[in-house]
């Protein structure tokens, strides 16, 4: 008799609250029933499985993810497709240590936080220290681009400092999606699914040979919800989702001669902006009163003296995800326009040696609008615009011989982007026909960059290998602001600011046997410095912010077992950044001060486990290690209290995360193949913000998602009822104090849930 998951506990789950503890203790138990499963009688399916070897670039050539001596997480596009990962930044939930955010909503700016090391500030006129990399281009403003990452071939995710390799320096690490190029044999899909706040979310392509040596492929996805926020001002929906993206691709293969591709891309979104949550702090509206408890102001039960209500009385009476206020009669649009385009041309130099060369423009056009009291009161609504147009290109050259592998190359990098910032939001502000605001900034920042690097690769024998690599940048940034009018006193700047570095890595491979690798590697990054876009309340705080440099020590082990049925990886690492730049908003009343906070060391461990149990069970398992910690001599005052980062934990940075995908396949024989999946990830709890102020704190949470499928015997058609944060866990992905008597909040999802057609040729 063949056994099935415990559907009575899967429905209590989905109509009740869970801790987590709950959550914990239901994936314990689904997983535990999935392994009984594996024990059952049934015939072997692989067609299904998602252990695989994936290959990666992360060294700038295709190796597999074993034999690269960085410690990199890979999903390829089948992977994705068949765990039911319908976001690209969805894969986040399964690598250890890394986390994200997004405060003002997925179709706006993602924040990435890898090793604990994230872009502490809302502004675009920042680069994270985490870069995103979309088909080897670097993407300097990811705004808008999570809509694009559909039709992949394989996502990798790079843990640590890229300071030789990559385009642009980063202290974190960066991630690569990389989309499915153009095939010689015609290939076509299509998807369409349908779930809880009536989002559809429909994707297709179509990929051949259009002329002899001549391929071409389209691809394309439209995703549109209506919202799982209510506006309890209105009754209006918010954090709704209405965008659409494309991709176009020609390969022009010459054979042994070289190739080039052209991919043209875009997305729009055109939606309403994320709601906050309005936190009071106080236990009555006496500015005098005492400060209420954690746990009271985060369930929303405590007054702010500055509106004199609490938060769960600016919601309408209830305080969830679900409902939020804003002021705004417009409500809280988001307007993102992207289009892209790049021309990648590879040419063999001689025997071993390849030229290749990417070309590369982005463009931006960004409108939101958000209210940050999440009030029915008009006080702190606001919106930003943004105008960005980035060029790119790089020149490499690959080589290798018996004992050698090596590539060296050329990099520039130069961005424009025109930033307005506005209060209240434009209906807000709207007075017999006219706008009228208290709050404006107009800032323009030109950002241009150099670099040249090499590494290079020596087999002293066939188990050793060093590595030797380094990079030399230069940086430039010119900054202009004109406010006016103002919250604080008008300041026009004019400014500029110029730097360089020299980083690189060292590093050595011992492979004791073809399915081991043991490394050890030193290696450095910077992130360069800037100038704050918004919220300047003086002039000290248009000031340029320098540099952040990091040096991290690492240690790995993988090893491929059991005949290829288990893959172990894991690292060990220390780091030291000097110079961590931050964003602490001080209060609506004195702005927002970036700085060099100080100087952070973080320790830690990731483990990865990639194990097919049985034939018709596997198992992906990773476990994150972190501890961060602050050296710094700054003070600020948060809701009236004194704070010193000395001894401070990074924001986002979870001591302990785990992550588990569980799959069990049933073969019905002429009748396809059903697959059971759950997946969990639960994270300890954080501070989100960077003074470490108890009003920013996360308690610890964790995330049940479940899957149901079936594919037909050829593989030609897939059905599937998946569900998302199964038990409904309430939790906070952002929260900020802009007053000595309240904050904010921004929920993370709720529970979702759908069903998806999807059909292959």
């Amino acid at each position: 008799m063949q056994r099935t998951l415990p559907t009575q506990f899967i429905t209590s789950s989905l109509t009740h609250g869970a801790s987590p503890f709950r959550a914990r203790r239901f994936a314990l138990a689904l997983t535990a029933g999935l392994l009984t499963c594996a024990g059952s009688s049934v015939s072997a399916a692989t067609s299904q499985s998602v252990i695989e070897e994936v290959l990666v670039t992360a060294q700038k050539r295709e190796q597999s993810m074993q034999d690269v001596s960085v410690a990199v997480t890979a999903f390829s596009g089948a992977a994705i497709e068949k765990m039911g990962f319908e976001e690209g930044l969805d894969i986040t939930q399964q690598v250890p240590n890394m986390n994200f955010f997004a405060i003002f909503g997925e179709a706006s700016s993602p924040s990435i936080s890898l090793r604990g090391i994230s872009l502490v500030n809302f502004s675009d006129s920042w680069e994270s220290p985490v870069a995103l990399y979309v088909d080897d281009v670097y993407r300097g403003n990811p705004a808008g681009s999570a809509i694009q990452l559909f039709d992949l071939e394989r996502v990798e995710v790079l843990r640590g400092p890229q300071g030789t390799l990559y385009g642009r320096n980063t202290t974190g690490g960066l991630v690569h999606y990389v989309s499915k190029r153009p095939t010689e044999t015609f290939e076509s899909s299509a998807s369409v699914s349908y779930g809880r706040y009536a989002e559809v979310i429909a994707e297709g392509m179509m990929s051949g040979q259009l002329a002899d040596g001549l391929m071409g492929r389209a691809a394309i996805k439209r995703t549109h919800n209506d919202g799982w926020q209510v506006n309890a001002v209105d009754g209006q929906k918010l954090n709704d989702t209405n965008s659409f993206g494309y991709r176009l691709q020609l390969l022009r293969d010459y054979d042994d001669d070289g190739q080039w591709l052209l991919n043209v891309h875009g997305s729009q979104a055109d939606q309403q902006s994320v709601g906050f949550a309005h936190m009071g702090y106080l236990e009555s509206a006496d500015e005098s009163a005492a400060t209420c408890s954690i746990a009271r102001i985060q369930s929303g039960l405590c007054t702010s003296a500055t509106f004199d209500m609490t938060g769960r009385e600016a919601a309408g009476g209830i305080f969830d995800p679900g409902q939020v206020a804003s002021s705004s009669p417009g409500g809280l649009t988001t307007d993102i326009k992207t289009f892209g385009s790049s021309l990648t041309v590879e040419l063999p130099v001689t025997e071993g040696v390849t030229f290749t060369s990417v070309s590369a423009l982005e463009t931006l056009d960004k409108f939101m609008q958000d209210d940050g009291d999440g009030t029915p009161v008009v006080f702190f609504d606001e919106q930003y615009s943004v105008d960005a147009e980035q060029l790119t290109q790089e020149f490499r050259v690959n080589g290798r011989s018996a004992r050698t592998k090596w590539v060296t190359g050329l990099y520039y990098y130069d961005d424009h982007r025109d930033l307005l910032t506005e209060a209240p939001t434009t209906e807000s502000a709207r007075t017999d026909d006219w706008y009228e605001f208290f709050h404006r900034e107009d800032v323009s920042l030109d950002s241009q960059s150099w670099a040249i690097f090499g590494q290079y690769e020596y087999d002293f024998t066939s188990q050793l290998t060093g590595i030797a690599g380094v990079r030399y940048t230069e940086e430039k940034r010119q900054f202009r602001q004109d406010a006016g009018p103002s919250f604080y006193e008008e300041i026009d700047v004019r400014d500029s600011l110029e730097e360089d570095s020299v980083t690189g890595k060292l590093g050595l491979d011992w492979r004791p046997n073809p399915d081991t690798l043991i490394y050890g590697s030193v290696s450095t990054g910077f992130k360069s410095g800037g100038f704050s876009g918004s919220y300047n309340a003086s002039l000290e705080a248009t000031r340029p912010v320098e540099a952040e440099d990091i040096t991290n020590l690492e240690l790995g082990y993988k090893n491929t077992m059991a005949g290829g049925r288990v893959r172990l990886n894991a690292s060990a690492f220390a780091y030291e950044v000097e110079g961590y730049q931050a964003q602490v908003f001080l209060t609506v009343a004195d702005g927002s001060v970036i700085t060099n906070a100080g100087d952070v060391t973080g320790t830690g461990a990731e483990l990865e486990v990639n194990a097919q149990v049985t034939d018709n069970f596997e198992v992906i398992a990773g476990l994150g290690w972190l501890d961060t910690e602050f050296d710094s001599d700054q003070i600020f005052i948060v809701a009236g209290d004194e704070y010193t980062f000395n001894g401070n934990e990074l924001p986002s940075a979870p001591n302990l995360t785990y992550n588990l995908v569980a799959r069990y396949y049933q073969g019905l024989g002429d009748r396809g193949e059903l697959t059971y999946q759950l997946d969990y990830n639960w994270q300890d709890d954080h501070f989100l913000q960077i003074e470490n102020d108890p009003y920013s704190k996360q308690s610890a949470y964790g995330l049940v998602n479940a899957k149901l499928s079936w594919m037909s015997p050829e593989g030609t058609w897939t059905v599937a009822a998946f569900v998302t944060n199964l038990t409904d866990e309430e939790y906070f992905t952002y929260q900020n104090t802009l007053g000595s008597d309240w904050g904010y909040g921004v929920w993370g999802k709720p529970r979702m849930g759908g069903v998806r057609l999807g059909w292959k040729f």
